[in-house]
């Protein structure tokens, strides 16, 4: 598809999931938005358009988002990793977007839940009121670093290692939207229990791969050790 939006001179492509909820992104120059970069780009593109004062976003997205919105007034609302507590945010007045972190985005004033068609013909409309190219938009996001790895956990001692952790870091700010979510000055990390395999998820976020790769591993080992 990204070889038939260059040839074309199309000015996006757009792949739709078969369940019409989840939406991939290519750009006119061809390139294939990552889920990370499609979510700043609609942020960048809905910011001076939003029925509303808030965006519900997962706990683990970039800090880049927050930035974003900040310049035009907007304000994240953190939520749960689940659909249903993103679907739960976007149904609150003053919500006016929602994105998951895997391609789900959500137009409440419209729908709100995930659609992926109305998604589209929002972003044609916001290309079209901006009088630019998606792969404008592309060029001038921030370069996002989060690295993310996972730790086999016993069941029964998820919530053991969760309490541990916050008592670990307890001098340092915590979010417990979801997990415990340990801030740094340059970005953060986030461990969250599998709800369906017995696994924790490490993400951590930092102002390079390296940085965030190491960040992400040494909570994982914090958690290691805490299951010994």
């Amino acid at each position: 598809m990204a070889g038939l939006v260059r040839t074309s001179g199309a000015h996006l492509g757009a792949a739709i999931d078969p369940d019409g909820e989840h939406l991939t992104l290519i750009d006119d120059e061809g390139h294939v938005l990552t889920h990370t970069e499609a979510v700043l780009a609609l942020l960048e593109l809905v910011g001076d358009h939003l029925l509303g004062d808030r965006v519900a976003l997962p706990v683990a997205v970039t800090n880049h988002a927050e930035v974003l919105l900040a310049k035009y007034g907007i304000r994240v609302q953190y939520t749960k990793m689940a659909t249903s507590a993103l679907m739960d945010a976007a149904s609150e007045p003053g919500v006016g977007f929602a994105a998951s972190l895997d391609g789900g985005y959500i137009l409440p004033g419209f729908l709100p839940a995930f659609d992926a068609a109305a998604t589209l013909v929002k972003v044609l409309e916001l290309l079209a009121r901006k009088e630019v190219r998606l792969s404008a938009i592309v060029r001038e996001l921030p370069r996002v670093h989060i690295a993310h790895e996972t730790v086999v956990t016993p069941w029964e001692q998820k919530g053991t290692v969760m309490r541990s952790l916050m008592e670990l870091t307890k001098d340092r700010e915590l979010e417990l939207v979801d997990g415990v979510k340990v801030l740094h000055d340059d970005g953060w990390a986030l461990a969250l229990p599998d709800p369906e395999e017995p696994v924790t998820h490490v993400w951590a976020e930092a102002h390079s791969d390296v940085d965030a790769r190491r960040r992400a591993q040494e909570y994982a080992r914090r958690i290691r050790q805490l299951l010994r």
